[in-house]
């Protein structure tokens, strides 16, 4: 009897303890997602085989989203799905939707997304300053850089022109110039940041020094139908009417050419100051 009560009270602790081991194999499972650091190779290896079949799919498609939604459940710690699964709902105006997944990208990877967020924020969410903040956190933890081919001192200097603080968007455009003269030459400025520059100068009545930007940018793409339309502005301000008026005509061609911010995203969304069709009274 005795010894049948010995292997009884034996067999449920050894039951209780498989149980016991099952369970917290379980809840590492469970919880470890979140913890997994895949190294480099593990990392694109994983998103290679599945944006294989996801690049298959509609970008705006049902289908995209429910594989990608999956995919963020199997390898939550994985940015990438994370920032596509977020992109073309900002392509859609779909922001809100959009921005718990570009914001969970940016705090799995901030090295790799948070400047991307700050870009969209600026670009396509028109948060100005929260792509303010963005920037500035990464630049205290990163340093200096680019994204989508203008650095993060551009789009800081166009966040402020659009928040009315235009000393501030002139002094941040100047050192986005100063870094890329500093990196790569003056030939390297693009006519983007003289643009911005030349309308920060514009919005601070300095008209002179607003033209001379005009006119470097004008060198680099000398088409460019919203730098006319500015720069005729600057001459109407300082008196000179006749050489507005043509200049102002010259922008109207080449606005209704085209001749416009050649931006890729503009397909999405206006810039900040993009002259528009519907000024020279066509739709």
């Amino acid at each position: 009897m005795k010894l049948f009560l010995f292997l009884k009270c034996g067999m449920l602790c050894l039951i209780s303890t498989l149980i016991l081991s099952c369970n917290q194999r379980n809840n590492i499972i469970q919880n470890s997602s979140e913890e997994v650091n895949y190294n480099v190779f593990e990392r694109d290896s994983i998103v290679d085989h599945v944006m294989y079949s996801v690049n298959r799919l509609p970008i705006n498609s049902e289908k995209r989203r429910v594989t990608l939604d999956s995919a963020i459940a199997e390898y939550p710690s994985i940015a990438y799905f994370q920032q596509q699964r977020a992109m073309p709902l900002y392509k859609q105006d779909k922001d809100e939707l959009g921005k718990p997944f570009l914001e969970k990208a940016a705090k799995l990877d901030p090295q790799r997304y948070l400047d991307y967020k700050a870009f969209m924020e600026c670009v396509f969410s028109q948060n100005y300053r929260d792509a303010i903040s963005d920037f500035e956190k990464y630049l205290e933890m990163f340093g200096e850089g680019y994204v989508m081919d203008h650095t993060y001192y551009f789009y800081m200097g166009i966040s402020y022109l659009q928040l009315n603080e235009f000393e501030k968007g002139k002094i941040y455009l100047d050192k986005s110039i100063a870094q890329i003269v500093a990196e790569s030459g003056q030939d390297w400025v693009h006519h983007l940041d003289l643009m911005y520059l030349g309308i920060a100068n514009l919005e601070l009545n300095d008209y002179e020094n607003a033209i001379k930007a005009f006119d470097e940018a004008l060198v680099k793409y000398p088409s460019f139908g919203d730098v006319k339309f500015y720069k005729a502005i600057c001459l109407f301000k300082l008196g000179n009417v006749e050489e507005a008026n043509k200049l102002l005509e010259d922008a109207k061609e080449d606005v209704l050419a085209g001749n416009t911010i050649n931006e890729d995203n503009v397909i999405y969304e206006r810039y900040p100051y993009q002259v528009r069709r519907t000024w020279f009274g066509h739709p």
